[in-house]
C-alpha cells in the first residue's frame, strides 16, 4: 500500500530528479514555492540562479522535479547534487563547482537563463570551506547564499567580475500546516478511490472486511471531515518545535496514524490484518486502529508532539468523565462514534469501521480479555474523548496560560507582514500594544521568578547572571514592557525578505528587541517561542523549569542584557541581601535639596 511507503524510513521518502516514483508523484502537492520558482525564472530580468534550500525531507528535490516536468525550458540546468547529504564527498565538491562555474567570481559570463539548484543547507555550509581550500572562487555566491539563509559570513574580498543575482527560497520557512500550509492538500490525497489517491481502494468496494478496516475509515476521515482539526494539531506541534515540519515528516505521521505499526506492520499486505480481524470479529483491533486513538498514540518525531496534545491528557471535566464512565454506560460510550459516522454520511461518504465500533460499544462489549479490564476501559475512554475532539466538541488542547502566547503570535504574524510592506495601521498597533504588551508583561514576571526576585511590588534581576552556581547579593530593579522592548521583524524575514514572502513564511516566535545596535556593537534580540514562554510563565506560577538547558541558557543571557540595561539607568533601585543579618534591603539613590546624591535603604520582609 502506498501509504505505508510514505514512512520516513521508506525508500519512497527520498525523491531523485528524473527518477520520481508513482507514489512520489501522487504525494507531491504543488505550493506557492513552485509558483515562485516559475515566476522568478520567467520574469523579464530573472536571477542568474535560483537556490531551493532547506533541511532533509523539505521537498527540495520534489520542487526541482516539478519544474523539470512542467517548465524545464526555463532553466539552463537543474542541479540537485547537493540535496541528499549534509556534507559533500570529495568528488561531489568538484562536480558541483563545475556545474556552478558560471556563478564563480571570475566567470567570463553569467547564465543566460537561470540555474535551478536544490541544496541541503548542511551541504552548503560544508561546501564553502572545501571550495576555498581547492581554489574555487565562489566568495560572492557563498556570501549571497549565507546572508539570505541568516548564516554568519564575512564580507567578500571584492566584487565579482560580473554582477551576480541569486534568489534563495528556503523550504524550512514554508508553512506545511495551518494557514497556507501543505497538509490540507496532502490529506486530500488520502481519499480512497480518487484519481490522485494514495489509498488504493480497488478492492475495498467488494471487500467484506471493510467493516473491520480502521485504515479505510481513517483515510476517509482525514481526507474529509476531520482534516481541519488534524491540521490544527500538526500546526500546534510545529509551533511546539519552533519551525515547520517537513512534508516527509508529515507523511510519516499520516502513515502511522492510518496504518498504526503495532497493528499492521507484521503483515506483508495491510489488508490481511483487516481480513483476519473480520474473520475473528476482532472489535478490539478496530477500536485500537481508529483515528480517535491512533492520532494521539503515533510514534515518530511529529507523532510524539501531537501525542502530547491528546485531549485525554488535558485536565478537563470532559477527560475526567470519559475515563470515569468508560464501560459503565455502553450507549453513552457509543454515541460520539455514531455522531461521527452521521457527519461522514452527511458528506456523502462512508466509514464502516465507525459503525462496527459503535455497535460493539453499545452492546456492552468489554474487551477480549476480562483480566485486562482497565486497559480496555482506557481504550474506550481514549476513543470517546478523541472522537469528541475531532467532532469539534472540545477546545484545542492548550492551557489557559498559553492563550496569551498564541494571541500575541497571531498579532505579531500580521504585524510583521504589514511592517515589511510598510502598511501598519493604528488598529494593528493597538492590537500589538494589547496582546504583545500583555505577553511582555508576563515575561517580566517570569524573568524575576526564574532568575531574580520580587520585592515591594517590584521586579529585580541579579547584576551577574551568567552562571547559576554563582550566588549574587545585588539585584537591579527592571521593568519590561513595550516601552522598554519592541517587536521587530525576525531573522528569516530580515535576512531574506523576498524569499520568505514568496514561500508564504509565518513566524512561530515573537521577536523582541532588547537592545538596539550602537557604536559598532550588535543589538540584542529575544525570540520568544512557545517552549520559552512556557518556561517563564511556569516560573511565575512557581513551577520548576522544563529542563530545557539550551532555552534556559538563552533566557538567562536575555535576562542578563535586561539587567545590564536597567543598571545603566539613572536612579535605578537595587535589592541587596546582607549576609550577616540575613536581611534584605531596597537601596534607592536620592538627591537632597542641595543636589547631593545620597542612598537610602529600607528593609523589606517579602
Amino acid at each position: 500500500m502506498a501509504i505505508r511507503q510514505m514512512r520516513a524510513d521508506s525508500k519512497d521518502a527520498v525523491v531523485a530528479v528524473g527518477g520520481q516514483t508513482g507514489t512520489q508523484a501522487t504525494a507531491y502537492v504543488p505550493s506557492p514555492v513552485d509558483e515562485a520558482i516559475t515566476a522568478l525564472a520567467s520574469s523579464p530580468s530573472p536571477p542568474h540562479a535560483i537556490f531551493v534550500t532547506g533541511s532533509a525531507g523539505g521537498g527540495k528535490s520534489g520542487a526541482a522535479e516539478y519544474q523539470r516536468q512542467a517548465h524545464e525550458a526555463l532553466f539552463s540546468a537543474i542541479v540537485e547534487d547537493a540535496t541528499h547529504a549534509d556534507s559533500p564527498g570529495e568528488d561531489q565538491a568538484d562536480s558541483l563547482a563545475r556545474k556552478l562555474a558560471l556563478l564563480a567570481d571570475d566567470a567570463a559570463q553569467r547564465p543566460g537563463i537561470p540555474l535551478l539548484v536544490a541544496a541541503n543547507i548542511g551541504m552548503l555550509i560544508q561546501l564553502a570551506p572545501m571550495w576555498e581550500e581547492r581554489g574555487y572562487k565562489f566568495t560572492a555566491l557563498v556570501h549571497e547564499l549565507f546572508s539570505r539563509l541568516g548564516l554568519p559570513i564575512s564580507e567578500p574580498d571584492g566584487p565579482p567580475r560580473l554582477p551576480l543575482e541569486v534568489a534563495v527560497l528556503n523550504l524550512d520557512h514554508r508553512p506545511t500546516s495551518g494557514q497556507g500550509g501543505l497538509l490540507p492538500a496532502m490529506l486530500q490525497r488520502l481519499s480512497p478511490g480518487g484519481e490522485t489517491s494514495l489509498f488504493d481502494a480497488r478492492r475495498c468496494g467488494t471487500c467484506s472486511a471493510v467493516s473491520h478496516c480502521p485504515a479505510y475509515s481513517n483515510a476517509v476521515l482525514l481526507s474529509s471531515t476531520v482534516a481541519p482539526a488534524f491540521d490544527r494539531l500538526a500546526r500546534r506541534a510545529a509551533v511546539e518545535r519552533g519551525r515547520s515540519d517537513t512534508p516527509r515528516a508529515l507523511w510519516d505521521l499520516v502513515s502511522r496514524v492510518i496504518l498504526p505499526p503495532k497493528l499492521y506492520d507484521h503483515f506483508a499486505d495491510p489488508c490481511e490484518a483487516s481480513v483476519r480481524a473480520h474473520q475473528d470479529n476482532d472489535v478490539a483491533f478496530v477500536l485500537a486502529g481508529l483515528l480517535s486513538v491512533t492520532a494521539f498514540t503515533a510514534s515518530g518525531d511529529v507523532g510524539l508532539r501531537v501525542t502530547a496534545q491528546a485531549p485525554a491528557l488535558a485536565p478537563t471535566r470532559e477527560a475526567y468523565e470519559a475515563f470515569a464512565n468508560a464501560g459503565l454506560r455502553p450507549a453513552q460510550d457509543a454515541e460520539p462514534l455514531r455522531r461521527m459516522a452521521a457527519t461522514v454520511e452527511a458528506a456523502g461518504l462512508d466509514a464502516p469501521a465507525l459503525r462496527t465500533a459503535a455497535e460493539a460499544l453499545e452492546s456492552g462489549f468489554s474487551g477480549p480479555d476480562a483480566a485486562q479490564e482497565r486497559a480496555w476501559r482506557d481504550t474506550v475512554a481514549h476513543t470517546v474523548i478523541g472522537t469528541r475532539y475531532f467532532l469539534g466538541e472540545l477546545p484545542d488542547p492548550q492551557g489557559d496560560e498559553e492563550e496569551q502566547f498564541f494571541r500575541a503570535l497571531a498579532v505579531y504574524d500580521r504585524w510583521q507582514a504589514a511592517d515589511l510592506s510598510g502598511s501598519v495601521d493604528t488598529a494593528l498597533e493597538d492590537e500589538v500594544e494589547k496582546h504583545v504588551g500583555a505577553m511582555v508583561a508576563e515575561l517580566a514576571e517570569g524573568f524575576a521568578a526564574l532568575f531574580g526576585a520580587r520585592a515591594a511590588g517590584g521586579t529585580f534581576l541579579p547584576v551577574h547572571n551568567y552562571d547559576a552556581r554563582e550566588q549574587t547579593r545585588a539585584h537591579v530593579q527592571f521593568k519590561l514592557s513595550l516601552g522598554e522592548v519592541l517587536p521587530v521583524p525576525d531573522k528569516p524575514s530580515k535576512s531574506n525578505p523576498e524569499g520568505t514572502r514568496r514561500v508564504g513564511y509565518r513566524p512561530m516566535a515573537v521577536t523582541l528587541l532588547l537592545e538596539p545596535a550602537q557604536d559598532g556593537r550588535p543589538g540584542a534580540e529575544l525570540a520568544v517561542d512557545l517552549p520559552s514562554y512556557r518556561i517563564l510563565s511556569g516560573a511565575k506560577r512557581g513551577m520548576a523549569s522544563s529542563g530545557d538547558a539550551e532555552r534556559i541558557y538563552a533566557l538567562r543571557r536575555a535576562a542578563g542584557t535586561v539587567a545590564r540595561l536597567a543598571a545603566a539607568q539613572d536612579g535605578v533601585a537595587m535589592l541587596v541581601d546582607d549576609p550577616e543579618s540575613e536581611c534584605r534591603y531596597i537601596v534607592e539613590p536620592r538627591r537632597s535639596f542641595s543636589g547631593k546624591l545620597a542612598l537610602s535603604a529600607r528593609m523589606v520582609t517579602e
